[in-house]
């Protein structure tokens, strides 16, 4: 695993990701069941148009992506308090033989990471009451075990206005990453020939 060294969130982060398949975005590649998902060939030529262009997409970032940034760091304090865990911040993980990667939101000791969510108060509820990894993480988590080629995952839920938080410690599902390495391969070489294909000659 390669680490690129920025602050998440920054331009040098952003221009990391560029053109990169991201664990955060491997539900637009892969359903939870392993299939192709419906939205890979959308995902596909976005990347692709970022490699070709060397412009990315723009970056949106709603309301509650804004608030869950704004609570990231009292969240890693409290998770680091509750776990007795040292959590290292790092910015953009790269496989070393595959161009897909993640930003996870710490890593831990040589085997573990961890994925921070800030929710609003219901689906804090929500989270809480079903008391498992959200399913619609679950490619993302995942994912992050498998660019990082690491055991476990932490996933945490944090409301500070609630005096119970989520921590999901997830294992590896080598079934499920052996589909994701085959279709994350499949992304990659069609990102790849459509760069070949497409980009202005002599460049």
């Amino acid at each position: 695993m390669k680490i690129i060294e920025c602050e998440q969130g920054t331009e040098e982060w952003l221009q990391a990701r560029m053109g990169v398949p991201s664990a955060s975005n491997f539900s637009r590649i892969i359903t939870t069941t392993g299939k192709w998902s419906a939205q890979a060939d959308a995902y596909i030529n976005e990347l692709a148009a970022e490699r070709i262009t060397g412009e990315r997409k723009d970056f949106f970032m709603s309301d509650a992506m804004a608030r869950g940034n704004e609570l990231e760091s009292l969240a890693r304090d409290n998770f680091m308090f509750e776990s007795d865990y040292e959590v290292d911040e790092v910015g953009f993980c790269l496989r070393d033989d595959l161009n897909v990667g993640c930003s996870p939101d710490g890593l831990i000791l040589e085997d573990m990471g961890l994925e921070i969510k800030c929710p609003l108060a219901h689906n804090h509820v929500a989270y809480l009451r079903d008391g498992v990894l959200p399913s619609k993480y679950f490619q993302q988590v995942q994912g992050s075990l498998y660019v990082t080629d690491r055991d476990v995952w932490h996933f945490y839920s944090f409301h500070p206005d609630f005096g119970e938080q989520l921590h999901v410690v997830v294992h590896r599902d080598e079934e499920f990453i052996k589909l994701l390495d085959g279709h994350l391969k499949r992304a990659v070489d069609e990102i790849e020939s459509c760069v070949e294909r497409f980009k202005k000659q002599g460049e």
